[in-house]
């Protein structure tokens, strides 16, 4: 999944959040250290949460690429794919776990002592 992030700099803190999940934001003394922090932090969240779909009485909208409404669209046309499509998220798990624990590794390496 892609997720835009917005970088802001004050005061010579970079912040970075991702609009997509309110709450989450992540500071860091350079851009990029912020865009590595906001990353790892929304992978954590997103691996212990689950995600549903609600079905709201609102008059039918133009889809717009990319809104979640068009996402939902699309993922219906995989109807009798599933396991091939559970398949490919378990694949796709697995490769996040890995650089989740990669990037664990990079951040905290072992003392030397």
């Amino acid at each position: 999944m892609k997720y835009p992030v917005i970088v802001e700099q004050k005061n010579g803190v970079y912040r970075a959040f991702i609009p997509a999940l309110a709450d989450l934001s992540a500071e860091g003394r350079s851009r990029d250290e912020a865009v590595r922090k906001v990353q790892l932090a929304a992978e954590a969240f997103l691996s212990k949460v689950s995600i549903t779909t609600i079905e709201l009485n609102i008059p039918a909208q133009e889809l717009r690429s990319g809104s979640p409404q068009a996402v939902l669209r699309a993922a219906g046309k995989f109807k009798g794919d599933e396991e091939a499509m559970q398949q490919h998220l378990e694949e796709i798990y697995t490769e996040r776990k890995q650089q989740r624990e990669e990037a664990a590794r990079d951040a905290n390496p072992p003392s030397s002592e």
